[in-house]
């Protein structure tokens, strides 16, 4: 079976999360083969947050299409105000999170390497 080169963003179902988000797993070992790095979409509820996570195996890159957020590292050893067309390196192993603090959804895209677990072709999770 051939896999697709392109995946639109509309034919992707979105994971709903809490607190109130919703992720969509966009290029990933499980769609389109891709083995070193995944991508995705966030759309983050007016007050709402990616809450604090790391990720101990992989880089995460982000790029802020819409809206404003707070990016909150360690605890609040760095925070920055972010919002469109900005660009985020989050190194493996720290703790961050993204509020939104504005008046729209934030609207995210974001980027694995190497992909989580979850991501590669083998797993069974979305």
């Amino acid at each position: 079976m051939k896999r697709p080169l392109i995946v639109r963003v509309a034919d992707v179902e979105g994971v709903q999360k809490d607190p109130p988000r919703v992720s969509r797993l966009l290029l990933s070992g499980k769609n389109v083969g891709a083995q070193n790095a995944s991508m995705g979409l966030n759309i983050t509820a007016v007050g709402s947050m990616i809450p604090d996570h790391k990720h101990e195996e992989s880089e995460e890159l982000m790029y802020i299409i819409s809206g404003r957020g707070r990016l909150v590292i360690e605890d609040g050893e760095e925070v920055y105000e972010v919002g469109p067309d900005t660009a985020i390196y989050s190194p493996r192993g720290k703790m961050h999170r993204l509020e939104n603090i504005g008046d729209t959804e934030l609207k995210l895209v974001w980027v694995y390497s190497p992909p989580l677990p979850q991501h590669r072709a083998d797993s069974e999770e979305s």
